[in-house]
């Protein structure tokens, strides 16, 4: 456990650094694209964010599940997120993937009312390069469209229940952070007949540093003794974030030799970005079924219900002396299934079977995306499945998570972009064993 642990510190340090390889041409509107579902076991199940709340999941995105954590039991979560993307518009066609780390939080019990997380979770990134040729009569240009960059959360979480008892559960939660990074769009022409490929580059870097707050809240009632009820909630205000926009323009003799670049003009412009409030609501049912004998053993499975719905009201840009853009709404419609054939793990380890210790997931969701063509909208739908795996050679809640979808990104119309996707995530949660307590507390007689 110490060695994993380490290799988990150890990715963190890389995280700060990395960037989408690439994604979608539309991540060139406003900040990028927002992530969400970056958890592995939420992305397995349609991305049900603000219900999926249980004491071996370090849920970031609903703060109010950091209260419902085992006591004495520190979870460490890690995720790898990477992704396989065909384009197809008329009869062009391209390949594309991107891959990147994606969160790190460390979470656990303060007191029995109260739980505590903190680490580091995307908020938005860019990630695209596409290019055309234009015949001029004489010669040929190529115009190269591209962008990087991420937007990073680094947040501290606090959950509190003031009612917490064997069969109900009212629990509030906050996340306060710092939201930091950059994204970047850059337009490119180059002469593509000449010995030197002289050209132009137009470069809008947009950074924000910004604190950043958002809340939770979720309800659980159990139902005699086979029912659990679990009702989530989920809000991130209308915030405004500092930050400014450098809006550059370059020519050269070569416009792929950057260090003789010359420039035209540079300008940067403070102001700030307005995000609109973002919601989520969901429901969640957990069903035990009857124990079953087999031979000397017992079996007690269980099935896992859940569905949500995730609203935002936009993005407005508000910088002087530059032009502003606007994002428009969207929404959400997530729903999921989690299947476990045994609830009590620990208590009969030795007698499962490997395929009786996994949990199996499956979910669906569609999501409105705030972009059009022609006046149609953006639709992004998919199906997800994954599995659970515990480790439980030492008796802990580790766990590794594997999460696939797949995937389409389009209008329905044949003329516009389409994108058909494989996603994958793999996500890593870490545990000390019963003899092997983080943060254990000394006593001295």
């Amino acid at each position: 456990m110490r060695f994993s642990l380490t290799l988990a510190l150890g990715i963190l340090t890389q995280m700060s650094i990395a960037q989408v390889t690439s994604s979608h041409p539309l991540s060139s509107n406003g900040l990028g694209t927002f992530n969400s579902g970056a958890n592995a076991i939420t992305s397995a199940l349609g991305n049900v964010n603000s219900v999926w709340i249980d004491s071996t999941n370090v849920n970031f995105f609903n703060p109010s599940s950091y209260s419902r954590l085992s006591k004495g039991n520190t979870l460490l979560s890690l995720g790898l997120d990477s992704r396989f993307s065909f384009y197809q518009q008329l009869d062009v066609s391209e390949f594309k993937t991107s891959t990147m780390f994606d969160h790190f939080s460390l979470a656990f019990k303060t007191t029995k009312r109260s739980g505590l997380a903190f680490g580091l979770k995307p908020y938005s990134n860019v990630g695209y390069e596409f290019s055309q040729s234009e015949f001029t009569g004489i010669d040929s240009i190529r115009y190269t469209y591209a962008g990087r960059g991420n937007l990073q959360d680094a947040f501290l979480g606090f959950a509190f229940s003031p009612i917490s008892s064997a069969r109900s559960n009212l629990s509030l939660g906050a996340n306060v952070s710092y939201l930091f990074g950059f994204v970047s769009n850059e337009r490119k022409s180059e002469l593509l007949n000449a010995d030197a490929s002289p050209g132009g580059l137009s470069l809008d870097l947009t950074r924000l540093s910004s604190f950043h707050y958002e809340f939770g809240i979720h309800y659980e009632q159990r139902l005699g003794k086979r029912n659990i009820f679990l009702v989530g909630f989920t809000v991130d205000p209308e915030q405004d974030f500092n930050g400014s926009i450098e809006n550059s323009l370059y020519s050269s003799a070569n416009i792929n030799a950057p260090s003789i670049y010359d420039t035209v003009f540079s300008n940067t412009t403070s102001g700030s970005v307005k995000v609109l409030t973002t919601f989520e609501v969901g429901l969640k049912y957990k069903y035990f079924f009857k124990e079953t004998k087999r031979k000397a053993t017992t079996r007690r499975p269980n099935i896992t219900f859940a569905a949500s719905y995730c609203e935002s009201q936009g993005i407005e840009s508000k910088f002087e002396d530059s032009q502003d853009w606007q994002i428009g709404p969207s929404n959400c419609w997530s729903f999921g299934l989690s299947y476990s054939p045994e609830t009590k793990l620990f208590e009969n380890v030795a007698t499962l079977k490997v395929l009786e210790k996994l949990n199996y997931r499956v979910g669906y969701f569609q999501r409105t995306l705030p972009f059009d063509a022609d006046g149609v909208e953006y639709l992004d739908r998919g199906t997800t499945f994954g599995i659970g795996i515990p480790i439980l050679a030492q008796m802990s809640l580790s766990s590794l998570n594997l999460a696939f979808v797949l995937g389409e990104t389009g209008t329905g119309v044949d003329s516009n972009l389409t994108e058909q996707y494989i996603g994958f995530k793999f996500g890593m949660v870490f545990s000390p064993s019963n003899f092997e307590k983080w943060f254990r507390k000394r006593k001295l007689d």
